[in-house]
């Protein structure tokens, strides 16, 4: 379980690292972070966060998988954990989250 959370900060770190357009996207409130652990769209209507919306998911994915097969646990596992640490860590830092009823809020 230590080494599944140290993964997971680890990805968090890695996301931050390499996502300049996710941090603004956050700031500007056309993207959130979902219970499931992957970033969902709130402005469908932007074609720029739909493709920054898809990469970053995609890479999630991935690291979300090398997680499972590492701990021999269901991928669904993962992204719930990771859900609960990313949508918490959304709503401290007063970006939108995804409630437990779907919809999209957001701290201020």
């Amino acid at each position: 379980m230590k080494f599944m959370l140290t993964l997971l900060a680890g990805l968090l770190v890695s996301v931050a690292a390499s996502a300049l357009d996710l941090d603004s996207a956050r700031e500007l409130g056309i993207v959130g972070e979902r219970l499931d652990g992957y970033i969902g769209l709130i402005q469908a209507d932007n074609s720029d966060a739909a493709t920054l919306v898809k990469s970053i998911n995609t890479q999630r994915r991935t690291h979300y998988q090398e997680i499972a097969n590492k701990q021999n646990t269901p991928l669904a596992n993962i992204e719930k954990i990771a859900g609960e640490k990313l949508t918490g860590k959304a709503r401290d830092e007063g970006f939108y989250y995804q409630a437990g009823d779907s919809s999209w809020q957001r701290e201020q």
